[in-house]
């Protein structure tokens, strides 16, 4: 996924989703690319607002730990509270993981108050907030609610997804025994790391060689778009003068949040697809209508997969780029060596070296603005197809 050598195509992207699998181990997502994501929950009215005050630069909320290690807080959550609520974890054990849940629990809850009510982030004083909501960038309290409960879905990989998730009834057979065995001799920090790896807290050690592992396909593809959002971000090429027009043109942040928001509606679609089949699949016209519907899905999953791919490929694009702005910036250095050059060989009166070196690098500085402008007509292409791309799910695509 982060390698320079191969060009990744957008049948590289369906693969990603369709094996909910990406190659290598990016890094995780930014905190502003988790917000945007997160924004994909909200309704379009909240959603414009975190696009505008991200794009002014206005302040959003951070978690204390990083929304990643929020999420992994909530699925530890959900683990420890199934477990409890099964009667089959053994009575000696219930402590602990009660113990383990009021821990995740407060770390939750502060992630919560950081997001929800954090000094410093959101106006507190009336005329402050009447500021913000004649500007349009006010964030009231339901929508940042909202927005923390995105969050806690904020795309992770390589969740821990050990035995007691997929192991069923062998799972708590091999708790009772292991317990049995260790629970007498073992310390209260050995029980607790085994209490972490059985209910899904612990960090997981992968293999980098199978690469990053997500929930399922719609979250590969959030996590995609998001992992390359900020490589564009933070390209120095980008931010330069160069592409000033090109980021004027494209609101990046806008794009992911409404990425995001077409993703979370098609997996919500999906969600009840399934159910409405497993309810009402006994009746063959009902059946036949909602294979019909789905059927219909199917476009809309190719171009959310186009979008993202059009995001790879101005991060392609840029980053090419960006290795020409470095040429460049050292033949301007070398522009200053050649002036201090000129200046000690003008005192012996030999100019002929020095007029040389700067034609050569005169060619070499017109060469490297030749291959920006280059990069620039082939980032316009890029941006053109998200220009084009829906922001909206219409009702019904036609194959």
């Amino acid at each position: 996924m982060t390698s320079p050598q191969r060009a990744v195509t957008a049948a590289d992207v369906r693969q990603w989703t369709t094996d909910a699998r990406v190659p290598g181990q990016p890094t995780e997502l930014s905190d502003t690319a988790c917000i945007l994501i997160a924004a994909g929950y909200l309704a379009p009215t909240a959603r414009a607002t975190v696009v505008r005050r991200i794009g002014q630069g206005l302040p959003m909320a951070v978690a204390p730990q990083g929304f990643s290690e929020l999420r992994r807080v909530q699925r530890g959550i959900l683990h420890a509270e199934r477990k409890l609520s099964s009667t089959m974890v053994p009575g000696f054990v219930v402590p602990i993981i009660r113990s383990r849940l009021n821990g995740l629990t407060r770390r939750r809850d502060d992630a919560h108050r950081a997001v929800v009510t954090g000094k410093g982030v959101y106006p507190s004083g009336m005329r402050a907030i009447r500021r913000e909501r004649r500007e349009n960038v006010y964030f009231d309290i339901d929508e940042r609610e909202q927005l923390f409960a995105g969050l806690l879905c904020t795309p992770v990989a390589n969740l821990s997804t050990s035995g007691a998730r997929w192991g069923g009834t062998d799972a708590f057979d091999k708790v009772a025994g292991v317990v049995d065995k260790v629970a007498g001799r073992a310390s209260r920090r050995q029980v607790e790391h085994w209490a972490d790896e059985v209910f899904g807290t612990a960090p997981t050690v992968q293999d980098s060689s199978r690469g990053a592992v997500f929930a399922d396909g719609y979250e590969t593809l959030l996590f995609v778009a998001g992992h390359y959002y900020q490589r564009i971000r933070t390209n120095p090429a980008w931010l330069s003068d160069h592409f000033e027009m090109q980021r004027v043109q494209v609101n990046l942040h806008a794009e992911l949040a409404e990425i995001a928001s077409d993703i979370v509606a098609l997996r919500a679609l999906r969600v009840d697809l399934d159910r409405a089949r497993a309810n009402g699949g006994f009746d063959k016209s009902f059946l036949t209508h909602i294979n019909e519907r789905e059927e219909a899905l199917r476009p809309v999953w190719s171009e959310l997969i186009d979008r993202v791919h059009a995001l790879i490929e101005i991060s392609a694009t840029v980053e090419s780029a960006a290795v020409e702005l470095r040429l460049l910036n050292e033949f301007d250095r070398a522009t200053t060596i050649d002036a201090r050059i000129d200046h000690l060989l003008s005192r012996s009166g030999d100019r002929e070296l020095s007029a040389d070196h700067s034609r050569r690098l005169s060619q070499q500085v017109r060469s490297g603005e030749e291959q920006l402008r280059i990069y620039r007509d082939v980032l316009q292409g890029n941006i053109a197809q998200l220009g084009g791309a829906p922001l909206e799910l219409p009702e019904k695509y036609q194959p």
